[in-house]
């Protein structure tokens, strides 16, 4: 069988009252019947009580008593269904009296009764299964919607006479039983079980009806099936859904809530409820007063009417005062929520803003002390201006001077037609070479120098990185179309070019600059063409 659980659809099926009832005595489900019958609770009487005591107390499996309310009486039966962890128990009441009715009118003809074969199409069409047996177990009668359900067992049905169980093959010998009391006791009895059909496994809820026969002595047992398979998968999609729904606003840190228009708390979420120091469950129906002294209460339920009463979204800072003791600032935004039924709720969502408010407060006395500081670093400032612009100007002095400094270190001399001489004197720095590079390659394209002497007669030393930057000058130099020619080596600079490995041999290279501008001047003399 299934977990015993009843849903409302199918408690629905059955017109006599039924109810689920747990271990506090309090109906947790119960069909249209059960309200409309009993007013009154009926689970008050002694009798019912005692009753519900021994079942649920497992002393018994099945329980009957007499209840007679208002001038009429009603069969109780009460048998123990399944509810998770703890117990609970099924309570159904059959009338055994009823207001006395007028004589039946007599008969009606034979041409005005409803024929064999247009009841027999009726009850094919039922979205039920019914089904008809005797005391023995035979199949008496089965519409279509019980046959499309057994499938092939249908036809062997029909051929033996002998009735093909709908149900569950394990719960056979209990549905056995529940047909013979049945047949015995004249009540109806309830059978609910996951049944494999020629459709698949099926969700069935069964109600055994007794029906007297044709002979005095004939019992006969009506089963009317209803599948609830996909009112049963509904729920369950709709009972998941709903605990989806609690898992994610009870993961929010927020707070969430939603309130009629009288200010009853409809739903809250799992952080709400941990500021009050309470459950979700003991918050829902409760008022707004009931959690919170008369000045929040008042301040909470006027923005709630003007929500109401504008339609609109509402933001607005609120004070509350946790269970603790502590006070929170939040910034709740309330919205109305408007039901399909036209109901006008109103849905609030609160964000705690202490922290944020402590943080701005501490930032204000931050940006006023700031704000002291820098009038005063600005009194300063103007103090230090005056000291400031001298040194600009001492720095650009510096700077000016630095430039002529480089400029004297390495001068470019034209020292004879074309021939422009560069003595070098002192280290050769990157900023340097930078600075020779530059003034000697433009000086070159504007005077159209032919050749460079670089005299080293001012280098006492030389290292890798000043070659490599002579070596880069002197590459620029031939770059332009102007030759270069190195002068002025020492006898120290020479030995410690060779022990360097520092290669000269595709360089020109003079002892004196005087040298250098000889050669320089004897070759431009061989290569002017003779007078004749």
């Amino acid at each position: 069988m299934n977990d015993g659980r009843l849903s409302d659809a199918a408690l629905g099926v059955f017109p006599e009252p039924i109810a689920i009832v747990d271990g506090a005595l309090v109906v947790q489900k119960a069909n249209a019947a059960w309200s409309t019958t009993f007013a009154e609770a009926p689970l008050a009487e002694p009798a019912v009580a005692a009753a519900l005591a021994k079942v649920l107390s497992g002393e018994t499996t099945r329980a009957e008593v007499t209840l007679e309310i208002r001038a009429a009486a009603y069969a109780v039966t009460i048998v123990p269904v399944p509810d998770g962890d703890s117990r609970a128990a099924l309570v159904h009441a059959r009338a055994l009296s009823a207001p006395a009715r007028e004589p039946p009118p007599p008969p009606r003809s034979r041409d005005e009764r409803i024929p064999a074969t247009l009841l027999r199409r009726i009850l094919d069409r039922l979205p039920v299964t019914v089904s008809l047996v005797d005391a023995e177990g035979k199949s008496i009668f089965s519409n279509e919607t019980r046959a499309r359900l057994l499938g092939a067992a249908a036809e062997q049905e029909l051929e033996s006479g002998t009735r093909a169980l709908l149900i569950d093959p394990a719960d056979a010998e209990f549905a056995r039983e529940v047909e013979a009391r049945v047949l015995a006791t004249g009540t109806e009895e309830i059978i609910t079980s996951d049944v494999p059909t020629a459709l698949g496994m099926r969700s069935m809820f069964f109600h055994l009806v007794p029906v007297e026969g044709e002979g005095p002595e004939e019992r006969l047992v009506l089963c009317v099936g209803q599948d609830v398979t996909e009112q049963l998968r509904a729920e369950r999609d709709l009972r998941e859904e709903r605990e989806f729904i609690r898992q994610v606003i009870d993961s929010d840190p927020n707070l969430i809530f939603v309130k009629d228009d009288h200010g009853t708390f409809l739903l809250a979420n799992k952080a709400f409820a941990d500021i009050l120091g309470k459950t979700v469950d003991e918050i829902v129906g409760q008022h707004e007063r009931d959690l919170h002294d008369d000045v929040s209460t008042g301040g909470f339920l006027s923005v709630d009417r003007h929500v109401l009463a504008t339609l609109e979204e509402h933001t607005v800072d609120e004070l509350v005062h946790w269970h603790t003791g502590e006070d929170h600032w939040y910034q709740t935004t309330k919205r109305p929520l408007v039901r399909p039924n036209g109901e006008v709720h109103v849905l609030g969502c609160s964000v705690d803003i202490t922290t944020r408010l402590e943080v701005q407060r501490k930032l204000e006395e931050a940006a006023h002390e700031v704000e002291r500081r820098a009038v005063e670093a600005f009194r300063q400032a103007e103090a230090k201006a005056a000291l400031v612009d001298e040194l600009d100007q001492k720095l650009g002095i510096i700077e000016a001077q630095h430039q002529e400094i480089l400029t004297l270190s390495a001068p470019l001399l034209e020292v004879a037609e074309g021939v422009l001489a560069v003595p070098i004197v002192g280290a050769m720095t990157q900023t340097r070479a930078e600075e020779i590079m530059h003034r000697l390659l433009g000086t070159i394209v504007e005077r159209q120098v032919a050749s460079v002497v670089l005299d080293l007669t001012g280098l006492e030393t030389i290292e890798t990185h000043t070659a490599d930057h002579l070596m880069s000058i002197v590459r620029a130099i031939r770059l332009l179309g102007a030759d270069a020619i190195i002068s002025g080596i020492r006898p120290a600079v020479a030995q410690t070019i060779v022990e360097l490995g520092i290669d000269l041999s595709g360089f020109v290279t003079k002892r004196t600059l005087r040298a250098a501008i000889f050669s320089r001047e004897a070759a431009r003399s061989a290569a002017s063409p003779r007078r004749r």
